[in-house]
């Protein structure tokens, strides 16, 4: 893909998920409203963790693994290999997630001892009942992440980008409507909808890009059976950061009533910068990236790392600066409203400045993660999720007793981070030189920046807020107005330390600025 092309694509994918997870925010906030953090939403937040948390790992690992192999297979047989290759995967896999889900709606009370040991009765009772409710939910997410592989490989990423609005959607007309009729077994059905909702829309965009569907089993093939394999520790590694989340909650489960979904809401503030920006930098550079290594062209895969490596820091640093700063803030608009008590705001606003340690680590990890997938290498990942799942339940053991929900995000973002400074020392000896200089130097411009920009937001915030005092649509108003002089005040460091990143932009902002001068002179 030229420059223009990934740029283009990278703002379409970003917009797509600033407006998905905008609704999502809106759909956590109702949440949060109508269910609070009592022992119904406990169980939710469990019951999720056996079925959606497992089916996203579903989902990224098919639709990473999906990729190189469809490359592969299109690269050696065209068009017509690649038809029978995806059908192929499609029939396999239905039959395998079939299975699982009834084992899983049979094995539900194994399940919740696993999502939620420490569980009173009547929580346990009520999670059995919802993880059975959306076990039909792996199987749509499993035909989700074949299709969004198959648009990204044809680089459609406006289509794939665009489901998590539809999935918000389904959600939002349950809470506005419906929410107090049905409750919260309604909402572990709609849970299910929405993803049937996803499933839809990247099968429309599939079939209208030239798919068509055909009745193939073909369990000899070589490129389906290395693809299944590797799917294995794909759908492991990639899912870390969620199975660390799941031992977690685990844990959680045996503290006090409500600590698993503080720690559940403040996970899900701590990773909506990776489902914006993170997502779409790997989404567009991931078929790019597989190609060039495909072709054995390695200096223009190991740039195309680069630059995403770099990106990723430029975008995660100054927004770990930011929630932790604007931490308290950030959760009383999002959530205390309705059954979200002041102390339940406080409780996971600390929770989410411990989370937030880990936003860089993990969003890097994202990158390398798809430089060994690319290379057909899913060995190096697996062993590094499992060293840093065993690394971060090491840690939980020891900083639960002190910190409680606290010590378990601290937790993650430990272990994540001793994980990716090791993945780029094993990277460096796999494929030679990779910039580690770059990374360092942009490492400390953003922090400076970044520093300089988190002092003035949090100043400007409070002090603000102390002479306006007022009710929350003047709070989220004056947070935007800080969030985005803020923003702005990071560009201007960057600009003035020299790095490369905030000098194009300024360039392209000149530019744009010249054109719309010229375009009024006519």
């Amino acid at each position: 893909m030229k420059k223009t092309s990934i740029a283009k694509s990278t703002v379409l994918i970003v917009l797509f998920s600033l407006i998905g997870k905008m609704m999502g925010f809106v759909r956590e906030s109702m949440v949060a409203a109508i269910f609070g953090a009592g022992f119904e939403k406990d169980a939710f937040v469990a019951a999720q963790s056996a079925t959606s948390t497992v089916s996203m790992y579903i989902v990224m690992g098919i639709s990473t693994v999906f990729i190189p192999g469809l490359q592969s297979v299109f690269s050696r047989y065209g068009e017509k290999g690649k038809h029978k290759f995806t059908n192929n995967i499609f029939v396999i896999v239905s039959l395998l997630t079939i299975l699982i889900m009834f084992l899983g709606i049979v094995g539900a009370p194994l399940l919740t001892m696993l999502v939620g040991p420490r569980f009173d009765p009547k929580t346990k009772e009520l999670t059995v009942r919802l993880i059975q409710l959306g076990m039909p939910v792996i199987v749509f997410s499993a035909y989700e992440g074949i299709f969004t592989g198959y648009l990204h490989f044809h680089n459609r990423f406006g289509i794939a980008a665009s489901v998590p609005i539809w999935l918000n959607l389904v959600y939002l007309v349950y809470l506005a409507i419906f929410s107090t009729d049905f409750g919260i077994y309604g909402l572990t059905i709609v849970s299910v909808l929405a993803v049937v909702a996803e499933f839809f829309a990247v099968v429309y965009g599939s079939y209208r890009i030239g798919y068509r569907f055909e009745p193939i089993l073909d369990l000899k093939d070589q490129h389906t059976r290395q693809t299944l394999l590797l799917a294995i520790p794909a759908i492991i590694t990639v899912s870390v950061n969620n199975i660390n989340t799941l031992v977690n909650r685990a844990l959680a489960s045996g503290l006090a009533s409500g600590s698993m979904s503080r720690l559940d809401y403040a996970n899900k503030l701590n990773v909506l910068v990776i489902g914006i920006f993170i997502t779409a930098i790997t989404s567009v550079i991931y078929p790019a990236m597989s190609k060039a290594f495909d072709e054995g062209d390695m200096e223009k895969g190991k740039r195309i790392m680069n630059g995403s490596v770099r990106s990723v820091f430029l975008i995660t640093i100054p927004a770990m600066v930011g929630l932790i700063v604007l931490a308290q803030p950030i959760v009383e608009l999002a959530f205390m409203r309705g059954a979200f008590t002041q102390a339940d705001a406080d409780a996971t606003a600390v929770c989410l400045r411990f989370y937030t340690l880990a936003l860089v680590s993990i969003s890097v990890n994202n990158v390398q993660n798809r430089v060994f997938y690319s290379l057909e290498d899913t060995k190096t990942p697996f062993y590094l999720g499992v060293v840093n799942v065993l690394f971060n339940v090491g840690c939980n053991l020891v900083l639960v007793r002190y910190m409680g929900i606290n010590g378990l995000a601290l937790s993650v973002s430990i272990a994540q981070t001793v994980v990716t400074l090791v993945s780029f020392r094993l990277l460096r000896k796999k494929i030679g030189h990779i910039g580690m200089r770059s990374y360092i130097k942009i490492t400390i411009k953003t922090l400076i920046a970044s520093i300089i920009m988190g002092a003035f937001a949090y100043y400007a915030y409070n002090i603000g807020m102390g002479f306006l005092g007022g009710g929350k649509v003047v709070q989220l108003i004056y947070f935007l107005v800080i969030v985005g002089i803020s923003a702005l005040l990071y560009f201007v460091v960057l600009d003035f330390l020299g790095l490369k990143e905030a000098k194009d932009i300024k360039k392209i902002v000149k530019i744009r600025m010249n054109m719309r001068k010229l375009a009024k002179g006519r």
